[in-house]
């Protein structure tokens, strides 16, 4: 591995600006709450770990949620029995660029047939995608709230979590379509459309099973995937399926053959986010920052550093996506107490040139998901404090509080704004 890191750092051109420093200034981009349940006035949303996308009008879609589940540490369960609607809540929401505002589209537990009271958790959160099929619907499916008691119990409803369920929103009509749950007490990790085949498929928490749910005779379809490693798939524009295997490459997944694939080329570590273009090539970036991109038609891989330039800290960046247009992948780089800057470092990655840029540093906590809209606008689903005017927000007890949410960044299209 030693030996792969040094390639690709040398791969990549080294100028002045090849690695931000300690100082990097602060940036303010709009940030955008998910709306959801209140208790006692305060809003219950405290997490979100999903990818996002754009709908057809233009719309992003993303999520919140509490993740409180039942007995979660550092919740409130004082008045666990008052509450009329439990623990472990989901909103689905979007964001409309001609209003510039964000608004709830539904709740998930309450159109998925999901009880959540004070003893049983519903879906705290969505860690899977939330994507856009070509009629403009809404997929998306669900992950049960942080629960210590019940998470690894493998027991079933009511015991514990009935499972993830699978979502079709109409946004135009309003109208809900539930597909059911693909693994019974598995939350959903990750959820993909094949738009050839109309299917929807992932992978589930609990496992580690893969999916295939085709919409159109309702037949389900089940695989054993324990080798596969990890919280992310891909899936090309072919409808063939990439899974991380435990020789830190991938597993390529021929959906009418039914047959796999291993490739033994070794990446620099975990897969934790990808993109892919429209060319057919696959753009990732591992748990510890290492960016590299993989042709699904030659197979051929490369190499492009590490994202904010420091190979030996871990620089945890589960978010990326592409501008195919102006060339470019856009990052938030950091999270979860993995940064350089004491907050993530919002980056970009200028795919002729193959070099980096850091136009600043935000103050969110992570981000989990990341699309661009067609107005090259950049959107990041994170989790940040509330914030007024680059000012921290405080609750009724005077402490800062986090909230997830939206935030936008416009970009110039002149790299050279960045240095």
């Amino acid at each position: 591995m030693l030996a792969l890191i040094g390639i690709s750092i040398a791969a990549v051109p080294i100028l002045a600006y090849a690695q931000p420093s300690s100082d990097i200034k602060q940036i303010y981009p709009k940030m955008y709450p998910a709306g959801g349940l209140e208790w006692k006035g305060e809003t219950t949303q405290n997490t979100n770990w999903n990818k996002i996308c754009e709908d057809k009008k233009g719309r992003i879609w993303f999520s919140g949620g509490d993740h409180w589940g039942t007995d979660r540490q550092g919740g409130r369960y004082e008045d666990r029995y008052e509450r009329p609607w439990g623990y472990g809540n989901t909103t689905v929401c979007y964001y409309d660029p001609k209003t510039d505002k964000a608004y709830v589209a539904y709740e998930l537990n309450s159109v998925s047939a999901i009880f959540s009271n004070a003893e049983t958790p519903g879906h705290g959160k969505i860690h899977a995608d939330i994507v856009c099929d070509a009629d403009g619907n809404i997929w998306t499916g669900g992950y049960l709230g942080s629960s210590y008691s019940h998470e690894w119990t493998q027991q079933y409803y009511p015991k514990s979590y009935v499972g993830g369920a699978i979502i079709k929103y109409n946004p135009e009509s309003k109208d809900v379509d539930y597909y059911g749950i693909p693994n019974p007490g598995g939350g959903l990790v990750s959820l993909k459309y094949d738009a050839k085949r109309n299917v929807v498929h992932g992978v589930t928490v609990e496992r580690q099973r893969y999916y295939r749910l085709n919409i159109d005779s309702m037949e389900l379809k089940r695989y054993d995937i324990a080798r596969h490693s990890g919280r992310e798939i891909t899936a090309d524009h072919e409808g063939n399926v990439w899974f991380f295997n435990e020789f830190n490459s991938f597993t390529k997944f021929d959906p009418d053959t039914e047959t796999y694939t291993d490739f033994d080329t070794k990446m620099p570590g975990l897969l934790r986010a990808s993109a892919v273009s429209k060319k057919g090539v696959i753009y990732g970036i591992t748990a510890e920052g290492f960016v590299w991109s993989w042709d699904t038609k030659t197979n051929k891989y490369e190499e492009s550093g590490h994202v904010v330039g420091t190979p030996d800290t871990r620089v945890y960046t589960p978010n990326l996506c592409i501008d195919e247009q102006w060339g470019r992948l856009y990052f938030m780089a950091g999270g979860h107490g993995s940064t350089l800057a004491g907050m993530p470092i919002l980056t970009v990655f200028d795919l002729k040139e193959k070099k980096f840029y850091w136009p600043g540093a935000v103050d969110v906590d992570g981000c989990y998901g990341s699309v661009v809209g067609k107005d090259h606008a950049v959107y990041f689903s994170c989790y940040f404090y509330a914030q007024k005017n680059g000012k921290r927000l405080k609750d009724k007890d005077g402490n800062e509080y986090r909230l997830p949410g939206l935030v936008r960044y416009d970009p110039s299209k002149n790299l050279e704004d960045f240095k």
